[in-house]
């Protein structure tokens, strides 16, 4: 209470007036905020409409709002969403390999498809959103809910759809803060061709895990060094044609350890992920069409420690036990083509896609004591074909009713291996059809209601399938499949901005992980199966501008996350029943005040009733992510800025299993940005 009273007093001070950042607040960089309360969305029909004229529920995050929530990548920022709820296992969004960081959308894990201009980027279920830099983003459209008719495999919970600047304000920008922070960041535009470069660094964050949660128990880590570099460009060779490259890369070292020997070390794992995306784009009123081509290396080098028992404790030495090295290499390409027809009362939209997914996985170990050295690796591929279509009749002058559907299927889905058991798997070819039906009636100029009824699914992987390092294949996995209603009000007052929303969705056949014993080398490996799951919840949002350069927002959301499963952590069988899983009721919002060269802006969001997700259900602790971003601009073309996150210093735990990973202490940054 002290901790939080001594907070709250320092931010009353700073801030005098604050903000969230939230769905329709609108900033450039030389002008006060322009209050927008229908903003326009392309992500939701796969044209441009008035968010009034959308019958989904969007929330849409601007450049300057993703900056005024402090993040520097775009986990951070979009951690203070309606609707949204956050999961990492490292600190700043930083991953530890495959276990990555997470949005989550209306409790579905496994189904937040990301795009980057429309192009997928989730590759064997993973899509990094902290290695993608908030300074690329012109703005961020979230579409809550199943929307895999429109855009495919893996969007059974949402769609986040990341649109990139089409040209830059010249610029740079430094900043620096404590736990060794470092941030900064280039902008240039030449022309037809921009490009940016963007670099953060933290470390020395030590116990960031909770031993009596670890496995085995008493094991937690220390993050030495997380770093992202981030270069992107774009070539706009027309106003209709245009070429764009993003390059990341994340490096992150993390320090196993055990609390009962006095911190003696376990292992050191270095976790490296490179990424390269190219895209070509060609856009006029009718046609859309994309090719793309996405490269993402992850690896992981790990150095083992010896160890001795002493008194009957296992006791960790300075010398090294074991040398290895594990990793993926992820390869999509393939191309996008629809064409739009505008008639007298009606819409229609064709298109098709390809995408062809390649994957190595590779692992090589060296035991030093014996020399022994041991390799293994696996090749796995498949074809994603789809074809969609939208068809959209207006009924009347105030009301639509909008026909949807997408048949998917896959081909030459295989994987080859290099050992005597990982001898060439032909596997399982898959085939789904996903229909929507979706209704919108403008009840007065600033009232819509909406309806919609739609089908979802997601592929299984090539690791779920087939399996890879401690990861045991299944091929009887059936695609994750869903059944999404939702119902929904939006109205416009004055000044004001009401989203009302409530949905209910079913899961068949969700893909989830359990542990399965590994008698022979008595450990634990991975292994997928079919759940169902489900949800039903209500959110309510609101955008209000108070005059006076104070603008805000809020949303608060209840829903009752469900999954059914008969078996637990580490392989214990229950009786199969549903439980809870992950929060039910979410608070989140902003403040932003704007004076003459003064701009405040404060976020939070607050998860409570949190579940764990093992069968014993047992409750968490409510978290509460907290920022204030203060930024003074004394010229046109200079800015000073100081961003403080987690302002109440906290603890929170950012995972729902048994394991607890936390949140990084208070920290700040402080900067400056020039214009030129």
């Amino acid at each position: 209470m002290k901790k939080m009273t001594k907070a709250m007093l320092m931010t009353a001070l700073i801030l005098g007036s604050v903000q969230w950042g939230g769905t329709a607040v609108h900033a450039s960089e030389t002008t006060l905020q322009e209050f927008t309360l229908d903003p326009m969305i392309v992500t939701a029909q796969r044209m441009e409409m008035r968010d009034l004229d959308t019958p989904a529920a969007v929330e849409v995050f601007t450049h300057e709002e993703l900056v005024a929530t402090g993040g520097n990548n775009l986990q951070e920022a979009l951690k203070f969403g309606t609707g949204l709820m956050f999961q990492s296992q490292g600190v700043k969004g930083t991953s530890q390999g495959t276990m990555t960081s997470k949005i989550i959308i209306r409790g579905v894990e496994k189904g937040t498809l990301v795009l980057v201009d429309g192009v997928p980027m989730n590759q064997s279920g993973r899509y990094n959103l902290e290695d993608i830099s908030v300074d690329l983003i012109e703005r961020v459209e979230i579409v809550r809910g199943g929307g895999a008719v429109l855009y495919g495999s893996e969007a059974t919970g949402g769609v986040v759809n990341i649109i990139t600047k089409g040209t830059r304000t010249n610029k740079i920008r430094t900043a620096w803060g404590n736990f060794d922070g470092q941030n900064h960041a280039i902008d240039l535009q030449a022309g037809k061709l921009g490009f940016g470069y963007s670099y953060e660094k933290f470390g020395d964050v030590e116990n960031m895990s909770d031993p009596a949660g670890g496995r085995p128990v008493g094991n937690y880590y220390n993050i030495e060094r997380g770093e992202h570099n981030n270069f992107n460009m774009r070539y706009n060779f027309n106003e209709n044609l245009y070429l764009t490259h993003n390059y990341n890369e994340n490096n992150a070292h993390y320090v196993y350890a055990y609390k009962p020997q006095n911190g003696a070390v376990n292992k050191d794992v270095i976790h490296t992920i490179k990424q390269h995306v190219t895209q070509l784009h060609y856009n006029d009123e009718d046609i859309k069409a994309v090719m793309y081509y996405n490269d993402k290396d992850q690896n992981a080098l790990t150095k083992a420690r010896n160890s001795s028992k002493v008194n009957g404790n296992t006791v960790y030495k300075d010398t090294m036990k074991s040398v290895a090295n594990a990793g993926y290499n992820d390869k999509s390409f393939g191309f996008d083509f629809q064409k739009q027809w505008d008639m007298k009362d009606d819409t229609l939209i064709m298109g098709a896609s390809f995408q062809r997914d390649l994957c190595d996985y590779s692992e090589d170990s060296l035991t030093l004591s014996s020399g022994a050295y041991e390799v293994a690796s696996r090749e796995f591929e498949r074809n994603m074909y789809s074809i969609y279509g939208q068809y959209s009749h207006a009924l009347n002058n105030v009301s639509d009713i909008i026909f949807s559907a997408r048949q998917t299927w896959t081909g030459q889905t295989k994987a080859d291996g290099s050992t005597a058991d990982d001898t060439s798997l032909n596997g399982e070819n898959y085939h789904n059809f996903t229909p929507e039906i979706q209704y919108i009636n403008r009840l007065s100029k600033n009232t819509s209601f909406y309806a919609k009824a739609g089908k979802s699914f997601m592929m299984p992987t090539f690791t779920q399938m087939f399996g890879s390092g401690n990861i045991i294949g299944n091929a009887d996995l059936e695609p994750q499949e869903g059944t999404h209603y939702e119902i929904g009000l939006k109205k416009n007052i004055a000044n004001q901005a009401w989203r009302l929303a409530i949905f209910n969705y079913e899961i068949d056949n969700s893909i989830e992980s359990k542990w399965v014993a590994d008698k022979g080398n008595d450990s634990w490996d991975v292994q997928y199966t079919n759940e169902d799951i489900k949800n039903t919840g209500i959110e309510l949002s609101c955008d209000v501008d108070m005059g006076n350069g104070l603008t805000g927002n809020f949303g608060v959301s209840y829903s009752n996350p469900q999954k059914y499963s008969t078996t637990t952590e580490y392989g214990i069988e229950t009786q199969g029943r549903w439980r809870d899983y992950y929060g039910k009721f979410q608070f989140n919002g902003g403040l932003n005040y704007q004076k003459d060269k003064w701009n405040t802006s404060l976020n939070f969001n607050y998860i409570g009733k949190r579940t764990r997700d093992v069968d014993a259900e047992s409750s968490m602790k409510p978290y509460l992510f907290t920022n204030l971003n203060i930024s003074y601009k004394p010229t046109k073309d200079s800015k000073f800025f100081l961003n403080i996150d987690n302002l109440l210093d906290r603890k929170d735990i950012t995972t729902a299993a048994t394991s607890s990973f936390y949140t990084m202490e208070r920290n700040f940054m402080l900067g400056y940005e020039h214009s030129f």
